[in-house]
């Protein structure tokens, strides 16, 4: 007789969708984030790659915060603040007037 385990969390990660794991953030201070740190980083002229090597925040990790797909902690935020000379509160206030540019 075959017995069957339940599915672990590993299990239901691996068999998920990208956007089951990775869903589209319904807030305006991830959205203002991800704009403003996808503006500042191609501002300074730095690929993905290169503002991970500034910071030691995974590239990947990069990536989901850009597309406002993550919940980035607050150690994240200070590095990337630090790393362009904003405050904080800067990565996270939205800026409608530099959108419509």
């Amino acid at each position: 007789m075959t017995t069957f385990l339940p599915a672990t969390n590993h299990d239901q990660m691996t068999s998920s969708s990208f956007e089951e794991r990775f869903p589209l953030r319904d807030s305006n201070a991830i959205q203002a984030l991800a704009a403003n740190l996808k503006r500042l980083r191609r501002e300074r002229g730095l690929t993905q790659q290169q503002l991970s090597a500034q910071t030691g925040i995974d590239q990947a990790a990069i990536s989901l915060i850009e597309n406002g797909r993550s919940n980035p902690t607050v150690l994240m935020l200070e590095s990337l603040a630090g790393t362009f000379g904003v405050r904080l509160v800067d990565l996270l206030e939205s800026h409608p007037e530099r959108a419509r540019r």
